[in-house]
C-alpha cells in the first residue's frame, strides 16, 4: 500500500492527513483554498508530491507543497519510529 496524503475540509479549514499503512496521522491545518482542495481531493502519494512540477502557477498550492516534506520528516522521526 502506498503512503497517501489526503485533505478534508471543515469549518473553512483544510485538514491534511498522512495515511501510513492502516494509520491515519494528522499533519497540519490551513485556511481553505479551492485550488489546494481540488489538487488533494482524491489524495496524492508521496512520490506525486515530491515530483510536483507545476511551480509558480498557484502560490497557495506552491506553499502547501513546500511544507509537506518537512511535516513528513517529523512524522517519520517522532511518531512512526
Amino acid at each position: 500500500m502506498k503512503n497517501k496524503i489526503t485533505v478534508s475540509p471543515k469549518n473553512d479549514q483544510l485538514n491534511f492527513f498522512f495515511h501510513y499503512g492502516s494509520k491515519k496521522i494528522f499533519l497540519f491545518s490551513q485556511r481553505f483554498s479551492k485550488a489546494v482542495f481540488h489538487f488533494f481531493l482524491h489524495g496524492k502519494t508521496e512520490s506525486e508530491i515530491l515530483s510536483y512540477k507545476r511551480w509558480n502557477q498557484n502560490p497557495r498550492l506552491d506553499k502547501t507543497i513546500e511544507k509537506i516534506p518537512m511535516y513528513l520528516r517529523y512524522i517519520r522521526k517522532e511518531v512512526i519510529a
